[in-house]
C-alpha cells in the first residue's frame, strides 16, 4: 500500500541536500517513491498520511560491525583490563551453547533503535545468525569469519551460497594473528568475487602490534598453545603495512578498529581506500586505548561506526555509540557530518547505498527520527 510519511523536519543524507522543512516521504512499504515538501505533494497524494509531528526523519541507521552470537554474555566479561584479560574471560564461556533468544532481543533493541542494517560477524552460527535478521526484517551481511591456520584447497568455500530476502553471507577474516595468510587471501578473493564487502580485525590493540612485529608476548603464547598462530610475526612492520603486502587492502574492505595506527599507516589506508570502522565504546570497554579518530576522518578515509557485541559494550545502540563518539571527538563535526558515520558513509563501506543511507527515491523506506540529544551535540 502506499503511503506517505510526514515530519516537520529532515536530513536526507543525499549528497549536496541540505536539512529539509515541510518534509514528506512518500512509499510502498519497501521503496522510496517520492520525497519532497507536503505543501507541494498534498495536491497529488491520496493515500494514508502519517504525520510524525515536529521531529527530525533521517536514515535508518546501519551498525558496521557487531557479533551477535555474543549476545547471551552480557555482563560476562572482564571490563577496562585490557584485551587479553578481555578475551581469557570470553573464552571462559566459550562452551556455552548458542542463544537464539538473547540474539532475538539484540536484534530487537536494535530495531527499536532505529538500526534497519547489521554487518555481523560470526565464528560458529552465521547461518542460525542470518536466518533471526531475515526473520525479524533486518537487513544484513553475515560474515562468516575464518580461523586457523589451513591452506584451502582449490574450489573451496568460505560461506554458504543460501539466498536470503533481507541480505546476504559474506566471508570475513577474523585477525591477521589468528588467520593464516593463504586463508586470508583466499576469503578475500572469494568476496571480490561474488561482489561482496571484506571484513577484518585490524591494529585493533598492542598484543597484536607485537605479534605482528616481533612473534612474541602472552597472547602469542596463548594462540600458539591452540594451535592458531599465524605466521606473521617477526615482520618488524605494523598489522598495516602486513595487511597490506597480503594485498587485503583495497575499497572492498572493511578494516575494524584500527586502534594502534600511525600517520604511515592512516596514509596507507587512505592510498588504498580502505573503509575504517571505529568502535569506540568497544575499545574503551576493553580498554584498549584509543583510535586516532580526527585523523583518520581527515584523511579522507571513509569512515564509520560499529557497537561490536554486547560481550565488549553496554548495549547496540547506533545513537549511543554515536554519541559517546561525538562527546570525545578534539574536533567538532557538524550534524549531517556525524550521521553520515552511522548511515552513509556506512552504507558506501559496505557497498549496499543503491538501497540504504539516504533518504531518497529509490532506496528502501527505512527511516527513524533524530533524538533531540544528539542535535543539541551538533550544529
Amino acid at each position: 500500500m502506499i503511503q506517505c510519511i510526514r515530519a516537520a523536519h529532515a536530513i536526507t543524507m543525499k549528497p549536496g541536500e541540505d536539512p529539509a522543512t515541510d518534509f514528506a516521504l512518500i512509499h510502498d512499504g519497501d521503496r522510496i517513491l517520492q520525497t519532497g515538501t507536503w505543501s507541494a505533494l498534498k495536491h497529488t497524494f491520496s493515500g494514508k498520511v502519517t504525520d510524525l509531528g515536529e521531529v527530525t526523519l533521517v536514515p535508518g541507521l546501519i551498525n558496521a560491525h557487531t557479533h551477535l552470537e555474543l549476545s547471551h554474555l552480557a555482563d560476562k566479561t572482564v571490563q577496562g583490563k585490557g584485551f587479553l584479560t578481555w578475551v581469557q574471560s570470553l573464552l571462559a564461556h566459550s562452551r556455552e551453547r548458542f542463544d537464539p533468544e538473547a540474539v532475538r532481543a539484540a536484534i530487537t533493541a536494535m530495531k527499536d533503535g532505529g538500526t534497519c542494517f547489521c554487518a555481523d560477524i560470526a565464528t560458529s552460527n552465521c547461518v542460525p545468525v542470518a536466518s533471526l535478521m531475515e526473520e525479524a526484517g533486518m537487513g544484513f551481511y553475515a560474515g562468516c569469519e575464518s580461523i586457523g591456520l589451513r591452506v584451502p584447497a582449490e574450489g573451496a568455500k568460505f560461506f554458504p551460497q543460501k539466498k536470503y530476502t533481507m541480505g546476504r553471507v559474506a566471508g570475513a577474516g577474523h585477525a591477521l594473528y589468528s588467520t593464516g595468510p593463504e586463508l586470508l587471501q583466499a576469503v578475500k578473493k572469494a568476496d571480490l568475487a561474488a561482489g561482496l564487502p571484506f571484513s577484518i580485525h585490524l591494529a585493533e590493540n598492542q598484543e597484536e602490534e607485537e605479534i605482528v612485529a616481533q612473534g612474541t608476548g602472552a597472547f602469542a603464547q596463548m594462540l600458539e598453545q591452540a594451535g592458531i598462530l599465524a605466521d606473521c610475526g617477526k615482520k618488524g612492520v605494523s598489522p598495516v603495512e602486513h595487511a597490506h603486502a597480503l594485498g587485503l587492502l583495497d575499497e572492498h574492505t572493511l578494516a575494524v578498529h584500527c586502534v594502534r595506527i600511525s600517520k604511515n599507516d592512516i596514509k596507507t589506508l587512505a592510498a588504498c581506500r580502505v573503509n575504517v570502522c571505529l568502535c569506540p565504546r568497544s575499545n574503551n570497554f576493553i580498554g584498549e586505548g584509543r583510535a586516532p579518530w580526527e585523523t583518520i576522518i581527515h584523511a579522507g578515509i571513509n569512515t564509520c561506526l560499529g557497537t561490536d557485541s554486547i560481550a565488549s559494550n553496554d548495549d547496540l545502540d547506533m545513537w549511543n555509540e554515536l554519541e559517546f563518539f561525538v562527546q570525545n571527538l578534539d574536533t567538532p563535526l557538524s550534524l549531517q557530518q556525524a550521521l553520515s558515520l552511522i548511515t552513509l558513509n556506512s552504507a558506501r563501506a559496505l557497498g549496499i547505498e543503491a538501497s540504504y543511507g539516504s533518504l531518497e527515491q529509490g532506496k528502501r523506506a527505512v527511516f527513524t527520527t533524530l533524538p533531540a540529544r544528539i542535535g543539541d551535540l551538533l550544529v
